[in-house]
Formats: C-alpha cells, sequence, structure tokens
C-alpha cells in the first residue's frame, strides 16, 4: 500500500530503503514479514508514516467477511443495500459495462462486490476512468444528469455524480487520494461477473483499502476492508 500510494517500482523501494528487491516482493506476496522496525523504515522511505494505535477487539468483522465470500458477488451487494437501492445501482453498472470507455468500480460498491462487510445505503456507483473525458462525453451522450455537489469541484479527491434517468448514479471520481488513477489501479483489479452478461471491473480489495485510508470521507470503510483483505491472503497463501 505505501509503494503504490507514493507511485514506485519495488527496485526504486529497494533503493530508497536499502533492503534486497527479492524481500520486498516476499512481503508483499506475504511470503515473509517484515519486522515492526522494518516495516516502519520501508514505509518512511515511502514519504509515509506509519500511525499504530490501539482498539477494540472486533472478531464479528472475520465473520461476517467469511459469510459474504461464500456468496456470489451479486448476492453479496444484495445482502448489504435496501431493495431500491440494488436497482438504482445495478441500472448504473449496466451503464458501465456498456460503455465504450474502460473504468474501474471503487468505493462502497466495489468493497460489498469484493466481500467487505459494510452496509450501504447510497445508490451511487463511484469509477475511475481510464480516460475522463471520453467517459464525461458518453455520459452526456446517453442523456445522464450531472448533479451539482461541491465534491465535483474539489481540488483533491473530486467526485463528479451523473445522474440516470431512472434513478441511480454514476460517479466520476478524479484527483483520488491513495492512487495514481486508472492505470494503477487496472494492474490489480478484478473482472466481476454479476450475471446476465454485467461484467464489471472492480478495484483489488487492497487497492480499496488504500483508498479509504487515503480519504477522511471513506475511512469508515477500514475495518471491514483490512479483514476482508486479511482473509485474502490467507487464501492466496493456502493456495
Amino acid at each position: 500500500m505505501a509503494r503504490r500510494r507514493a507511485g514506485i517500482t519495488q527496485r526504486q523501494l529497494a533503493e530508497r530503503s536499502g533492503h534486497p528487491r527479492e524481500s520486498i516482493v516476499r512481503w508483499e506476496a506475504g511470503a515473509r514479514e517484515p519486522s515492526l522496525t522494518t516495516l516502519q523504515g520501508v514505509v518512511s522511505a515511502c514519504d509515509l508514516d506509519l500511525v499504530i494505535h490501539l482498539a477494540k477487539l472486533d472478531s464479528s468483522l472475520n465473520d461476517l467477511v467469511a459469510d459474504q465470500l461464500r456468496l456470489a458477488p451479486l448476492e453479496r451487494l444484495s445482502r448489504l443495500v435496501p431493495a431500491g437501492v440494488l436497482d438504482d445501482i445495478l441500472r448504473a453498472l449496466r451503464w458501465l459495462a456498456s460503455s465504450r470507455t474502460p473504468t474501474i468500480v471503487i468505493g462502497a460498491v466495489a468493497a460489498a462486490l469484493q466481500g467487505a462487510p459494510q452496509r450501504s445505503e447510497g445508490s451511487q456507483v463511484e469509477v475511475v476512468s481510464s480516460d475522463p473525458f471520453s467517459t464525461e462525453g458518453e455520459l452526456r451522450e446517453a442523456g445522464l444528469t450531472p448533479v451539482e455537489t461541491e465534491t465535483r469541484w474539489a481540488d483533491v479527491d473530486r467526485r463528479a455524480p451523473w445522474a440516470l434517468a431512472d434513478g441511480g448514479a454514476v460517479v466520476l471520481a478524479t484527483e483520488t487520494p491513495g492512487t495514481a488513477g486508472y492505470t494503477d489501479l487496472r494492474r490489480s483489479a478484478d473482472e466481476v461477473d454479476l450475471g446476465e452478461g454485467l461484467v464489471v471491473e472492480v478495484a483489488h480489495p487492497r487497492d480499496l483499502l488504500r483508498l479509504a485510508d487515503a480519504s477522511p470521507r471513506d475511512r469508515e470503510r477500514v475495518p471491514g476492508l483490512r479483514a476482508l483483505l486479511d482473509l485474502h491472503g490467507k487464501a492466496a497463501i493456502g493456495a
């Protein structure tokens, strides 16, 4: 997460931190774990600070994530949002699946599709586009209506909502903290099949955690995403 947020390669991190690239590869793959002191030094080499705090142990998140991962992606989403909201979300996802410009779903919808357990009442689907100008052109062409919000004109973490006529919204995210944009997220993104030909690209749990950790408005999703990523890591090591 620190290396991706810094926008550097494993080789560059090795040069900055003084640790062999092979060690960094093993740490990132979960094959080995660095000591806390080493981890703090590596994070510092990314111009970041590792902040540690105590919190009440909540093992229920692990159980909730495990329950979600037993379900198909659409079932995971259905479990976490009201029926009317689900219809709006699916409408937005269908539009994205048919658009010409590649996009990657992020935010609450992406977290739910990947298996995070937190509920969401919102019907907006947030995406990062490979070409925001092209996506805006398609949104206008399809008759979606731009929604005026403060986040549309923010210098950092800009979110521009576009409302669908029948309900729901596509939110074009740009200048997102914690990531270098579409190309960065595309490296690890997952293709998620929701059935009936509806296939979308969704950000990897590690990248969703990176985004949530860097954005104050999404920080409440961090505990669930950490639990999700922990189970993902254990499954990968077991495989």
